[in-house]
């Protein structure tokens, strides 16, 4: 059975502004059930004509016409997804709630607003960042969005060859293309698109620097005493610390003048006073 479906714009003259002007509202029917949201527009009850529905502002009813579209548009997209539409469904629609954002940068939007609450303030900084970068290149582009479902590998690799071209580090231009990889399984999750376009993406290599010494570079240490007085103490210093298992900072705090001989060989021991500092 077919559902009825009625637009009806219409404005409350008992409902006037100081400025004489009143709101016109938008009365959504649907088999029987009915709902009434606003348009954002107002005109004179004087210019309002209550047969056509409509002002004597051609500009006005350019847009009321574009608002009724927009209704219709989104009555026909719940209808083809759900098989049935209430009129309480498609005025949370209009609104903006449940809607499932289908272009690019309001996705990213959308899913910035949501780990607002839930991520740190240094991660929700960076996602920021990301979100920001996002809508530049896309700008660079003459684009205002992109529809999720035109998005491709060549796109992936666009950004990724901005980003590089912007000046930006490895590290950080791979945090940038998480970020939009991290936009496409949402939109898979939502249903929007069937897959991810990025799949087996390739991302900057970043070199990592051990943040340890070798046995070899250990072993160089020891063997090569340096000149200068200031960096040979610091030399042995470090030396101490790698092989007595004391931070370098404790190692600064050492007092030599409490120093204690082992008893078995001439090496040098270390203890805690009661002030929790430690002595060599």
């Amino acid at each position: 059975m077919r559902s009825t479906f009625k637009i009806l714009f219409y404005i409350n003259k008992n409902k006037t502004k100081a400025d004489g002007t009143t709101a016109i509202l938008c009365r959504i029917t649907i088999d029987g059930a009915n709902v009434v949201i606003t348009t954002g527009e107002s005109t004179t009850p004087h210019d309002w004509s209550v047969k056509r529905g409509e002002t004597t502002d051609k500009k006005t009813n350019q847009r009321l016409q574009t608002f009724r579209e927009e209704i219709e548009q989104g009555y026909n997209t719940l209808l083809y997804k759900y098989g049935a539409v209430s009129a309480e469904l498609l005025k949370n629609y209009l609104q903006g709630i449940g809607r499932t954002p289908t272009t690019l940068l309001a996705l990213s939007t959308e899913e910035l607003k949501a780990q607002r609450e839930s991520k740190s303030e240094g991660t929700y900084s960076n996602n920021r960042s990301s979100d920001r970068q996002l809508n530049a290149f896309v700008r660079s582009r003459s684009e205002v969005d992109i529809p999720l479902t035109a998005l491709t590998m060549d796109f992936f690799d666009d950004y990724r060859f901005y980003l590089k071209k912007e000046g930006y580090a490895p590290a950080t231009t791979n945090r940038h293309l998480c970020w939009l990889s991290r936009l496409m399984y949402r939109a898979v999750s939502q249903g929007t698109i069937h897959f991810n376009p990025f799949e087996g993406a390739k991302y900057e290599a970043v070199e990592r620097k051990p943040r340890f010494l070798s046995k070899g570079e250990v072993a160089m240490l020891l063997a090569f005493p340096l000149q200068e007085e200031g960096a040979e103490l610091s030399r042995r210093m470090f030396l101490f610390s790698v092989f007595t298992g004391l931070a370098f900072a404790t190692c600064r705090a050492c007092e030599f003048r409490k120093s204690k001989r082992i008893a078995r060989g001439s090496g040098i021991s270390a203890k805690q006073d009661r002030k929790r500092r430690w002595r060599v």
